[in-house]
């Protein structure tokens, strides 16, 4: 297993222990202090340091290249959907004409980072699962 890899699953890893830790906190907190699991997603800071010596090679890049450009693609398709959900909400359902102030951070980290961080996981996670073998013919 190498860097991206360790990287990627510590991803996949702090995900399930932010939604672990929101689904536990949602009963008693509510939802709007249960987004404070979120905060667990911060342990992915120290991705950079895991493998820091290891060098690439051409394969690597590619599939690091590749899952970089899907995770971005994935952070703004969940930030065009928050804030079209927020518009959704509060303009066409609540008949409201402000939205609160606490949305956009909230929707910047939860909208924004994380499908960038968890579908840059996948991608190398996949990517680097298939095998290629040379067949017997």
């Amino acid at each position: 297993m190498n860097a991206e890899q360790k990287r990627a699953w510590l991803a996949v890893g702090s995900m399930v222990a932010v939604a672990i830790a929101y689904f536990v906190m949602l009963p008693f907190l509510g939802p709007r202090a249960s987004l404070s699991a979120f905060a667990l997603f911060g342990v992915n800071g120290i991705a950079p340091l895991i493998g820091r010596k290891e060098h690439l090679d051409e394969r690597d890049r590619s599939i690091v290249r590749l899952a970089t450009g899907i995770g971005a693609m994935c952070s703004y398709l969940g930030f065009y959907a928050a804030t079209m959900g927020v518009w959704i909400v509060v303009f066409a359902v609540q008949r409201e004409r402000s939205v609160s102030v606490h949305v956009f951070p909230t929707m910047a980290i939860v909208a924004g980072m994380v499908p960038l961080i968890l579908g840059r996981a996948i991608v190398v996670l996949v990517l680097y699962g298939r095998h290629t073998e040379a067949s017997d013919v």
